[in-house]
């Protein structure tokens, strides 16, 4: 008898919790905030369906921890285009659109519209599903303040609409008066939040935003660029203390749609922030000055009164203890810059020249991990080597057979190990086997950037670039590479009259050219993610 009464208790307590439980889309949910979203409603047990064209980051990095969640949907699509959904949606939350100051800039028309386009398909889904609707603002809305003068929500924008940046400031603008229209004329449930400067986890490292810019760079021990004299302002709110108050602002009546300031009031100078990452990072990166960033606001500090009052919300999380947390987490973050395959002819314990110059300048690389695919030049070679940073890997039979066979095989088995770790980059060691094998790798995968280094050894083989047999080869491989380096004198007629489509540079293998090719596969990477060499 008391075991069937416990039985049809917890039979209860299940259908009243199940009635508890919402069917939740978050747009822009493999995003830096939209991934915390996603982590915070399927740990309540609430259905989620994640959208995301992955116009940032490309990855799902973010969300792949949720994959196997039975509550979790992840749909690759743009918002600026319809979509439909059969099951109830009770809660629409939108967070789909580029925020850094870089990304914005990639494609402005793009960017406005994500916030008009967008926002209508996304709140006509809230009309027709009767869900409550919350729309990520920002604190750009309020356009440039004063020095000292702290941001109500009753202020009216100073925006200029001509600078690169309006794209995001307007679209937000307009985004909050299509929310008002649809609260007023469909009687949509509408919230709106004006986000301010968020940091944390997740945040994607190329966000191009001053918080992961400074601490990416003191990781790597490069120069910490501030734009203008580092006077500026801003307050920084940690992710979790925003995702409490979206969660408190979705609760909230049907009369109550803000918008509502959601940020820190603890304001800090930039240079002040330069500081605070070189110190906790134990870096010994040095702060560089360039110019300043058009319209970029000099001073930005919310009044949070409203929030304290209506949502019973105020941040609890220390810029300090955030900032030691986003670094933990950087710290443990796989970059493609990290992770290189090589392809050399030859490798360890058969070594030429260029090999063994190749393995100085892999050494003055000590943080970045080296997949070395070669041949196997003889008999008895293990075919995995762990060498210090290095992991070469022989594939293929010994002698003169393996070796011509290089370019298919070891293209094949590089690009096993790209769909692996996900690699960005591949450096050919000469222009010969190496670099027909990274050409055929970038043709079965596009995302890989080719650096081809050409050794003077090479240049110098007699009759080598001369029998027109191997020219349209040779052809082939600089004009696929995405970058050339040409090691001390081999800048020799026969290089140039490949007709490189990359620019040319003649650099030793040493830590100066470690340092070079570091910088040039940052450039590469912001050139294939269409980012601007810096903001404007």
């Amino acid at each position: 008898m008391v075991s069937r009464l416990l039985q049809n208790i917890k039979i209860f307590e299940y259908i009243i919790m199940s009635k508890d439980k919402k069917t939740i889309l978050i747009t822009g949910g493999a995003g830096f905030v939209g991934s915390h979203l996603c982590k915070r409603y399927l740990g309540e047990g609430h259905k989620v369906i994640c959208i995301d064209n992955l116009q940032k980051s490309r990855t799902t990095d973010n969300i792949d921890p949720f994959e196997k969640n039975k509550n979790f949907k992840f749909i690759k699509h743009d918002i600026n285009n319809p979509i439909e959904f059969k099951e109830k949606i009770d809660w629409v939350m939108n967070f789909a659109c580029p925020v850094s100051c870089v990304d914005l800039q990639v494609d402005p028309i793009h960017t406005a519209k994500s916030n008009v386009h967008g926002v209508i398909n996304m709140l006509e889904i809230a009309r027709k599903h009767d869900a409550v609707f919350i729309q990520a603002s920002s604190s750009d809305v309020y356009g440039v303040r004063e020095k000292g003068e702290v941001m109500r929500e009753d202020m009216l924008g100073q925006v200029d609409t001509l600078t690169a940046r309006a794209c995001y400031e307007e679209g937000k603008r307009m985004a909050e008066t299509l929310c008002m229209d649809y609260h007023r004329k469909y009687n949509v449930n509408v919230k709106i939040v004006r986000i301010f400067n968020t940091y944390g986890p997740n945040m994607y490292y190329r966000d191009g935003r001053v918080m992961s810019n400074f601490i990416i760079a003191a990781l790597n021990g490069n120069n910490l660029i501030i734009y203008g004299d580092g006077s500026f302002t801003r307050s920084h709110m940690y992710v979790d203390d925003l995702v409490e108050a979206v969660d408190r602002m979705m609760k909230k009546s049907f009369e109550f749609t803000g918008p509502v300031n959601v940020g820190s009031t603890k304001e800090i100078t930039i240079k002040e922030l330069a500081d605070i990452v070189i110190k906790m990072t134990n870096s010994k990166s040095r702060i560089v000055y360039d110019k300043e960033l058009t319209g970029d606001p000099k001073f930005r500090k919310p009044d949070i009164g409203l929030a304290k009052r209506v949502l019973d919300w105020e941040p609890k999380v220390g810029l300090e203890e955030g900032v030691k947390k986003t670094i933990e987490h950087y710290k443990n973050l796989e970059m493609p810059e990290k992770k290189i395959i090589v392809f050399a002819t030859t490798y360890y314990p058969d070594m030429g020249p260029a090999e063994n110059a190749m393995m100085e300048m892999i050494n003055n690389m000590s943080d970045t991990e080296f997949y070395i695919i070669t041949t196997r030049s003889r008999k008895g070679l293990e075919n995995i080597k762990q060498l210090g940073n290095s992991l070469i890997y022989r594939v293929g039979p010994s002698g003169i057979i393996g070796k011509y066979l290089f370019p298919f095989i070891g293209a094949w088995r590089a690009y096993q190990l790209s769909t692996k770790y996900n690699f960005r980059f591949a450096w050919s060691v000469m222009a010969s086997y190496g670099g027909l094998a990274a050409v055929f790798l970038k043709f079965l995968n596009k995302r890989i950037n080719f650096l081809l280094t050409f050794d003077k050894t090479e240049a110098q083989k007699k009759g080598f670039l001369h029998r027109s047999i191997y020219m349209p080869i040779y052809k082939l491989i600089f004009k696929t590479a995405d970058s050339v380096y040409l090691t001390n004198d081999a800048k020799s007629d026969s290089a140039v009259a490949l007709h490189s489509k990359s620019g040319m540079e003649v650099m030793e293998y040493d830590e100066d050219m470690a340092k070079r090719i570091k910088k040039e596969y940052s450039k590469l990477l912001d050139k294939q993610e269409g980012k601007l060499a810096r903001p404007l």
